[in-house]
């Protein structure tokens, strides 16, 4: 044998030495009489801990006897807790175990070749030393044999195509199939380690971020059926295979979007507006759709409705979820609805029962405004009334806020926890006007307490009244425009009790009689960029710069900076919304026809993309405008008018073969 032969030879066991030390962890612990000696071996329970040591589930199991985890015991941290099990090193010790057992039991298996392989072997995996044929080995044999047939037939490229993704599928179920097979049930680890976790209150305010990269993360949903091209079944048919996982059809959805978006769309139109005359259609006063888009309401002067969507079908009708009245009825029907006492009301509200006129107040005063989120709605009318109901209730009225000034305008975090009103009010003593904002928490019902709110007030400081107020996806952050001055500001809510205005800008003040200022403002989900539309001649859409990360003191406050102009939707819009990949944003104008802009830069003015999406019902005022959101993928974009009708966008639901599948109008 060779020199260079000898180098490439590795013993076995050297290899098997090597692996010993790497997949070494703490095991057990023993007390002497001035120190504590830490065992390190190779285990097959490795945890991981809070403080980012791993340890082995035996030596955790020990110290929840003797002390119940108060620190780790390796770097002795305080307060630590389970996160889950080391799954990487589970498998690793696998293979070192089967090694062993192998060189054990193997008496020529005392070197390895590394080197001299042949060269059919180049590019493929080393087999698994187990006895036992795995999962893992019998899909590669059935890639193997896919291979071959494919191999032997001439195929065209839409068959090797289709070839490709079996192989891709039975990858990715044999994957599935092993992770399975050696991951611990949840449930165990729940059971065991319950008592050592750290746990929150769902309902307790939680420190933000002003720029936050988490709300980026987006949700797998399902694959619609496709029943039309050859090439769409094939990437969107999920037909009663439950190995096909979430990832797989994920990657489909995001190939067809890649082709399509925003340029080819299969629409879905649903209409719940019911009308007893002909040719005669219910009008709304305002539409809105909730976060996750699983609910939307329809709400009149004196009513409201919560309908029901289906975010995996699309085609799927709406269904009545619950509906109520401004007298705090409510109910699955208007045939069948509960009404609520005048003391029911009253124990859950802020109201003092000694008020005169309180009867009157409670069962005459009319919707104007509303926000929906996954769990309530949200109400505000006349006589500065603003109802929270219970959706998870069937509608009930959870809690009434009475305020002494009209309420102008409101919004809703995401999370269930904040609600701000924007009012008008009057000093005490030099009855001045000023613009205030009044802060709402959330407090939910509990076994112990009926639901409470706390409040926070402060003013603005500018006298012009306030038009629109929006959460940040984190509610870390709220934007605050006025009506006469066209202001906006950007307000920090980490601090509740002392919020800090963190940025302040202005638009063009048009004074014509046919402007409202601005209409509606978004951030993006890394509250960095902000899009601001208004309704006032020559203000087009704009995408700013907030610079809020550029603030070093306390008393800075940060001036935006215009990274974009989208001048090709007008300058009559009335609401936009920004998709969760924060690469578009769609926008409605007063005639109803929806817009959608991506760029794959917001300062990218050369390769920004404008195409009209949808055609829904004109709104004569901003209020009455269509509510329009992305889905938490951004493959549909969802439209709700003042008529009822739902419409639906839908870029992943086929190519372009499809018969279903339209153009959009392209403008840039």
């Amino acid at each position: 044998m060779s020199t260079r032969e000898t180098d490439t030879n590795i013993s076995t066991r050297d290899v098997l030495s090597h692996l010993q030390s790497l997949l070494s962890i703490p095991v057990s612990k023993s007390l002497s009489d001035n120190s504590t000696t830490l065992t390190y071996a190779p285990a097959n329970d490795p945890l991981i801990l809070s403080c980012c040591c791993i340890v082995s589930e035996r030596l955790v199991l020990e110290t929840n006897q003797v002390s119940q985890l108060d620190r780790c015991p390796v770097c002795e941290e305080k307060s630590v807790y389970i996160i889950g099990l080391c799954q990487n090193l589970v498998d690793l010790y696998q293979y070192y175990a089967h090694l062993k057992y192998e060189l054990e039991n193997n008496n020529d298996m005392n070197m390895l070749e590394v080197g001299s392989a042949s060269s059919n072997y180049k590019g493929l995996e080393a087999e698994p030393l187990f006895s036992n044929p795995s999962p893992t080995r019998m899909c590669e044999s059935k890639e193997l044999d896919v291979e071959q047939t494919s191999s032997q037939k001439g195929l065209s490229f839409l068959g090797a195509f289709h070839d490709a993704l079996k192989q891709i599928n039975v990858s990715s179920s044999c994957n599935s199939h092993e992770l399975s097979n050696n991951s611990i049930p949840n449930s165990q680890l729940e059971d065991n380690y319950s008592n050592m976790n750290i746990n929150t209150n769902p309902h307790s305010p939680t420190n933000h971020s002003i720029a936050s990269s988490a709300s980026l993360q987006r949700q797998k949903t399902r694959q619609l059926p496709g029943n039309t091209s050859n090439l769409t079944k094939l990437l969107s048919n999920t037909s009663g295979n439950s190995k096909i996982t979430t990832s797989k059809r994920h990657s489909n959805k995001e190939y067809l979007l890649s082709k399509n978006f925003p340029f080819f769309r299969r629409i879905y139109t649903h209409s719940v507006s019911n009308s007893n005359f002909f040719l005669k259609t219910k009008v709304y006063i305002q539409p809105q759709i909730s976060p996750n888009l699983t609910k939307f309401v329809l709400l009149s002067e004196k009513k409201w409705e919560v309908y029901s969507l289906d975010t995996e079908k699309p085609e799927k009708q709406p269904k009545l979820l619950c509906c109520g009245k401004s007298d705090a009825s409510y109910g699955t029907s208007y045939e069948s609805l509960n009404r609520m006492t005048k003391t029911q009301i009253i124990e859950n509200s802020n109201i003092n029962n000694d008020e005169p006129d309180i009867s009157d107040i409670l069962s005459d005063w009319e919707h104007l405004y509303c926000k929906l989120t996954e769990n309530y709605l949200f109400i505000t009318g006349t006589r500065g009334v603003m109802r929270v109901i219970d959706l998870n209730r069937g509608g009930l009225c959870a809690y009434t806020y009475k305020c002494n000034f009209p309420i102008r305008c409101l919004d809703a975090s995401t999370n269930d926890e904040y609600v701000s009103l924007g009012i008008n009010g009057k000093d005490k003593y030099t009855q001045v006007e000023q613009a205030v904002i009044i802060l709402i928490k959330l407090i939910p019902e509990t076994l112990s307490s009926a639901f409470r709110i706390s409040t926070y007030h402060f003013t603005l400081p500018y006298r012009d009244p306030i038009g629109i107020l929006r959460f940040s996806p984190d509610s870390s952050l709220l934007a605050v425009s006025t009506v006469l001055e066209s202001r906006f500001l950007v307000i920090s809510l980490l601090d509740p009790w002392r919020p800090t205005l963190m940025m302040k800008s202005q638009r063009r003040i048009d004074t014509s009689l046919d402007s409202e200022g601005i209409t509606d403002m978004s951030f993006f989900p890394d509250n960095r960029l902000m899009t601001v539309v208004s309704l006032s001649q020559n203000s087009e859409p704009i995408i700013i710069d907030t610079n809020i990360a550029s603030i070093s003191s306390p008393d800075d406050i940060a001036k935006p900076k215009l990274l974009l102009k989208v001048d090709e939707v007008g300058s009559t819009i009335h609401a936009c919304c920004v998709s969760p990949r924060g690469d578009s944003v769609a926008f409605i104008n007063r005639n109803g026809s929806v817009y959608i802009m991506t760029a794959p830069r917001m300062d990218d003015n050369d390769n920004k993309r404008v195409s009209l999406v949808l055609e829904v019902a004109n709104a004569p005022r901003a209020k009455e405008a269509a509510s329009i959101k992305f889905d938490s993928d951004g493959y549909k974009l969802y439209a709700l008018d003042r008529r009822g009708t739902l419409s639906i966008a839908d870029f992943t639901a086929g190519t372009v073969e499809d018969h279903s599948v339209t153009r959009c109008k392209i403008l840039a």
